[in-house]
């Protein structure tokens, strides 16, 4: 008998460089297999316990993945978001 374990791809959000990213997961993937954050980082996928989920410090939110992931789902970006272009002084 089997015990499977349905995992929603929309809800991995991988960690990288002390960042949450967000990728665009069809499946779940492979250990080792190379996965592309939105915010383009390139990364092995390998899986851990949640409970060493805090070992390396608290990740952070990787800004470019949730803006490219707001964006594209219509959600709203505040106007200070961290990822929009920062304005240039007029001259």
């Amino acid at each position: 008998m089997n015990a499977t374990i349905y995992v929603d791809t929309d809800a991995i959000h991988p960690v990288a460089n002390g960042e949450w990213h967000h990728a665009r997961l069809t499946h779940v993937p492979e250990p080792g297999e190379r996965i592309t954050m939105l915010c383009g980082l390139v990364a092995s996928a390998e899986f851990a316990q949640v409970i060493q989920r805090d070992v390396h410090g608290v990740p952070r939110t990787c800004w470019h993945c949730d803006y490219v992931y707001r964006r594209e789902h219509g959600m709203d970006i505040w106007p200070g978001h961290p990822a929009l272009p920062s304005p240039r002084p007029r001259t």
